[in-house]
């Protein structure tokens, strides 16, 4: 039987080892007799030191006292407070005249509730109504505005179309720009005389230095 159990043994893998648990006892199972090499042996009891044992009884009637303090305290305001609070018992016709009282009180929050939200509605409406006007009139000023300028480019832009050249009048407007070239080149010498064209060498007039020195600053 040994060697079948080293047998079985051998054929569990090294892996599984590791899950293999061991069931023991570590204490003797009540239900067993003492052993008789127990029977006439008298356990030897260790020696305390008187002055450790004092320190302890002194310590555990100090814990002693507080504890039956502390619960005293707590069981008395158990008392108090059981003493205190009263058990009300209503009858039905109590029951529905608190009911009807309560409901009575809900409806008249109700009703202060509804006074302050209508209130509040309207003053967003006036300043709703006051905004809307507001930007009605800085579009109509915008409008306005707009047209105003629109009129004065078609007034420009009259004015301009006056000096501009007809269909039937361009091809006289070649021949006279062609018969009469104009020279827009121009030079200016130390002293402020102006020599209009390529190829002028007598002044044909002159600028005063004051106007000179406004046109390049402007």
């Amino acid at each position: 039987m040994f060697r079948a159990l080293l047998g079985g043994i051998q054929e569990i893998p090294l892996k599984s080892w590791t899950g293999l648990q061991v069931v023991r006892w570590r204490r003797k199972p009540r239900w067993l007799p003492m052993a008789q090499s127990r029977y006439n042996k008298v356990p030897e009891r260790k020696p305390v030191d008187p002055e450790e044992k004092d320190e302890m009884m002194r310590l555990f009637n100090i814990y002693r006292t507080q504890y039956k303090s502390v619960r005293k305290f707590l069981m008395a305001e158990v008392e108090a407070k059981k003493a205190q609070t009263t058990v009300l018992t209503m009858t039905p016709e109590e029951e529905e005249a608190d009911m009807k009282r309560s409901m009575e009180i809900n409806e008249e929050w109700n009703r202060k509730a509804a006074e302050v939200r209508n209130q509040r509605l309207e003053e967003q409406m006036e300043l709703r109504k006051k905004d809307i006007l507001e930007r009605l009139e800085a579009k109509q000023l915008r409008e306005e505005e707009r047209r105003r300028w629109a009129e004065e480019r078609v007034k420009q832009e009259i004015e301009r179309s006056k000096t501009f050249i007809a269909r039937e009048n361009l091809e006289a407007a070649i021949e006279h720009a062609l018969a009469n070239p104009t020279d827009f080149n121009f030079a200016i010498d130390l002293k402020l005389n102006i020599y209009r064209g390529r190829t002028a060498t007598t002044p044909s007039g002159s600028l005063s230095r004051d106007s000179a020195e406004d046109r390049v600053t402007n």
